[in-house]
């Protein structure tokens, strides 16, 4: 009989790009080992890339849980001018390019008040909405993938509530990606910052992350 995990991640097909790979891959290859994935993934998500033809690699008949999300980047597109159609890649910090005074402003407003990022406004919503679908279906383990670091923030709520096994997966850093230093935190943000990133790695039960 398969045990069940819930693997929690930001981007899924349509998605392209490098941050679905690791777990659209992984996820095909998970029941080979007894393990039924299901996804949480957000229902409208603001993707920098789409890419139809990885929905071929989604596995018949999986179970995919997904909750609306708001995200701030038609303000912030409107903020800085840019058209409405034109993606934000969240990479855009490494960007090695000046920024315009507004661009600046955005910066310091989405480091010292969207924390971990601009995804934290799901992190409530979906640790309600995952603790009664989990105790109604229940599953063995949760994975939570980041970046987005809030993904990580929702299964270390479910962890808190329900106790299920927790696997971090950092496919970047938090605190120490290259760009973290651009966000003008203030020291309160910085420790905030610094507090969850190591809230995270003590209540997870197991962690991946890159190496260096």
């Amino acid at each position: 009989m398969f045990k069940k995990v819930l693997i929690i991640t930001y981007y899924w097909p349509p998605s392209g790009g490098a941050g679905v790979q690791r777990w659209l891959k992984m996820s095909k290859y998970l029941p080979e080992y007894g393990w039924e994935p299901i996804i949480y993934t957000p229902e409208n998500a603001a993707y920098p890339i789409i890419d139809h033809s990885l929905e071929k690699d989604v596995l018949p008949g999986m179970k995919i849980l997904r909750l609306p999300i708001w995200e701030p980047y038609d303000i912030y597109k409107r903020f800085v001018g840019r058209k409405k159609e034109e993606a934000v890649y969240s990479g855009f910090l490494s960007e090695n390019k000046p920024k315009s005074f507004t661009e600046k402003i955005s910066i310091w407003i989405r480091g010292n008040f969207f924390i971990p990022d601009a995804r934290c406004f799901w992190i409530r919503p979906s640790i309600q909405f995952l603790t009664q679908e989990l105790k109604k279906n229940p599953v063995d383990a949760i994975i939570s993938t980041g970046t987005p670091h809030s993904m990580h923030l929702i299964g270390k709520g479910i962890k808190e509530n329900l106790n299920i096994p927790w696997l971090a997966d950092f496919r970047d850093p938090w605190t120490t990606i290259d760009f973290y230093g651009q966000l003008m935190l203030t020291r309160w943000a910085d420790a905030k910052h610094h507090r969850l990133e190591k809230d995270v790695l003590k209540t997870a039960d197991k962690v991946t992350t890159v190496s260096w």
